[in-house]
């Protein structure tokens, strides 16, 4: 029988999101990466360790239930363990939500220049994506949010603090927004930078997830606690809802050594000095480099999580894209933000203080070359 003609087809609604991207001519492999929002001071206390051990028994599956991880967490956090829901990375929670909750023909809701996992879930789905004004240029407007709900709304994605934004929502903006939507749609409240910014909307977040049975607050350990490259993070809901999101996540979803290493961190006597020493250090840097490319003549707001955006001076001569392509031939990776239609905006994490001063230093000299040394 002759070969059919034809190729498989796509059924994203949607085109794809470019986090990391190639510099040509640049070997970026040997550039300190300010890109990613990683935790430049390394990993909470006997979490390595944790999870090297673990690796010997690595020919066993790991607690499916991830109860031990569970119960660690709730005692940390001071939640119900049964209300946890362990995931590889909290980007698996924000896609559970999805395919427990919406269909094609639902619609999924979020303000623009939200994270880019939220559009991702729905064009997996095949459900629609719908994103409402923003208050200003960056900031999110939690009336319009409300606003565009409609009866097809199954989902509420709100990120606060905000990815790409680096801005933040308090607590009683939070609470409006729980108290106007439907009970039948999901608010989802991602907190993956909650370390970095206000601590009562944190805990707002923590608070209305045990208490709402249609909210669900998700947070990782991949910012503040150092362990992007082991994936896990977890969210929190009533009962209902979480006995739901664990039915649907992968089994064995969270690895052995994940697993050993977030337990060590969690029970570490010595991780929470060490979380608000690193999280000082990332405030004092992120302040320093505020402070220094608003004097060179950039736009910066003020931001709530480990990096920061900055707005290239109009008249500058120079595209975003250029600037980190500069950047990057004097040490370092940031990122230009075209992805999310901010073609004049970087965002910046917040490293050590030698790449700050590299990064700091080659943005100001293009705007005033006198600087140059």
């Amino acid at each position: 029988m002759p070969r059919q003609p034809g190729k498989p087809q796509p059924r994203m609604a949607g085109g794809t999101i470019t986090v990391v991207r190639r510099l040509d001519g640049i070997d970026v492999s040997r550039l300190v990466n300010l890109s990613l929002n990683e935790n430049a001071w390394g990993t909470v206390p006997g979490a390595v360790g944790a999870a090297a051990d673990a690796a010997t028994h690595a020919a066993l599956y790991a607690d499916t239930r991830a109860w031990t991880l569970r119960e660690a967490i709730g005692t940390f956090y001071g939640v119900d363990p049964a209300c946890v829901v362990p995931g590889n990375g909290s980007e698996e929670i924000l896609d559970i939500v999805g395919r427990v909750y919406a269909r094609p023909g639902d619609e999924i809701l979020a303000p623009a220049l939200s994270f880019a996992q939220f559009r991702i879930v729905a064009w997996r789905l095949g459900v629609d994506y719908v994103e409402s004004p923003t208050a200003g240029e960056l900031d999110a407007d939690i009336e319009a949010l409300i606003a565009a709900v409609t009866p097809r709304t199954r989902v509420v994605y709100l990120a606060n603090p905000g990815n790409p934004t680096g801005r933040g929502i308090d607590s009683a903006t939070l609470l409006r927004l729980a108290d106007a939507l439907p009970g039948n749609v999901v608010l989802v409240l991602d907190c993956a930078y909650a370390e970095f910014g206000d601590p009562g909307a944190a805990a707002t977040a923590l608070r209305l997830a045990q208490e709402r049975t249609n909210v669900l607050t998700t947070r990782t350990f991949s910012k503040a606690w150092g362990m992007a490259g082991l994936r896990l993070g977890w969210g929190v809901a009533m009962p209902e809802m979480a006995d739901a999101l664990n039915a649907m996540r992968g089994i064995g979803n969270v690895s052995g050594p994940t697993q050993a290493a977030g337990i060590a961190g969690l029970r570490h006597p010595d991780t929470p000095a060490w979380l608000a020493r690193t999280g000082a250090a990332v405030i004092r840097g992120r302040d320093l480099l505020t402070g220094s490319l608003r004097q060179a003549g950039y736009a910066v707001p003020d931001s709530q999580t480990n990096f920061v955006m900055a707005r290239v001076p109009g008249g500058a001569g120079v595209t975003a894209a250029g600037l980190v392509r500069r950047v990057a031939e004097a040490g370092a990776l940031i990122r230009a933000c075209d992805d999310y239609g901010l073609d004049d905006w970087l965002r910046i994490s917040i490293g050590q203080d030698g790449p700050m001063r590299i990064v700091a230093h080659t943005l100001a000299a293009v705007i005033d070359p006198s600087r140059q040394t």
